[in-house]
């Protein structure tokens, strides 16, 4: 119990550290004249979208990896990914990009529906889920690739949108927070089942229906999580799989826990991406996905090497 202590202090510590970071680097009067403007207009948006995005990516990926008994699960196993990036692609060629992010939220969740649905509710099984939502991703990547190379004036500007990041202005910070409360608050209702959906559903529930009844709830839970992060940082591959791994590597196995955990580092793991993202090269500004997935990618492989198959049990 003290080491988990421990561990959540460390955790929290890092958040708080990051967040402060994101607020306040470079500002010399943070809450004066145009420090104040950047502050307000530009950082604390950008900071409750790392947050969110964070929380929900780690939070989807932990229910996922769960149900599936695959520590390699991903948040955008139900083809929401490549549903999301459709959507952002039909703005940019419609609209200009106009709301690009309440596109990809909106073709994230039909991809979800889409997946949820073919998978039946009756005969639903995680393999299925997994296979028809590899189906769908094949085949919305294709056709998004399709689309850039028939608009290759518009190449750089839908390649650089589907990397991530805050930019989007088209979600007012109220709403963004509401949703995030309201997801939050049913997720922590539902998280002590997967307590015992981590054991053989054989030895707890009297039928396979028993089950896919929580199983199908976590997905759909899962799928509003991710179409939410979508909605708040676009794209973000890698964080939904490296956070829930780690924090169970640290915190165990408990999902009551876990919740709480995947919050903190979720949310720190975007707060130092847009960190890096914002201050590496400046005043460019480097791709918030490609950041992700450099700070992520050698933390895996790390722990992986590091604990050997403990990871992947």
């Amino acid at each position: 119990m003290k080491k988990k202590g421990l561990i959540f202090l460390i955790l929290f510590s890092g958040f708080i550290l990051s967040l402060l970071l994101s607020l306040f680097f470079g500002l010399e009067e943070p809450f004066r004249g145009d420090s104040a403007l950047i502050l307000s207009m530009i950082r604390i948006p950008a900071v409750l979208k790392a947050i969110v995005a964070g929380s929900c990516l780690a939070l989807s990926g932990m229910m996922l990896q769960t149900i599936s008994k695959n520590p390699l699960a991903d948040p955008y196993l139900t083809g929401l990914s490549s549903g999301a990036g459709l959507g952002i692609v039909l703005s940019i060629l419609l609209f200009n990009g106009i709301n690009y992010s309440i596109f990809g939220f909106l073709g994230a969740l039909i991809s979800a529906c889409l997946v949820i649905s073919l998978s039946g509710f009756s005969k639903f099984s995680i393999t299925k889920l997994i296979l028809i939502g590899l189906s769908l991703n094949l085949f919305a990547s294709s056709v998004i690739s399709f689309l850039i190379l028939l608009n290759p004036d518009k190449a750089y500007s839908m390649t650089l949108i589907l990397t991530g990041g805050f930019s989007s202005a088209d979600i007012s910070n109220k709403t963004l927070c509401l949703l995030f409360v309201i997801l939050l608050f049913i997720c922590a209702l539902f998280i002590p089942k997967l307590n015992i959906l981590r054991l053989d559903s054989r030895l707890v529930f009297q039928n396979e229906q028993g089950a896919n009844k929580f199983n199908i709830l976590f997905v759909i839970l899962s799928a509003f999580l991710t179409s939410l992060a979508v909605y708040s940082a676009g794209i973000l591959g890698f964080a939904g799989i490296i956070c829930p791994l780690l924090v169970r590597l640290l915190l165990g196995s408990d999902a009551r826990i876990l919740f709480f955990g995947n919050i903190l580092a979720g949310s720190t793991l975007l707060l130092i991406a847009n960190f890096i993202s914002n201050n590496l090269i400046y005043p460019m500004q480097i791709p918030l996905g490609v950041v992700v997935a450099i700070i992520g990618a050698p933390f895996f492989v790390f722990f992986l090497v590091k604990k050997g198959g403990a990871i992947l049990k």
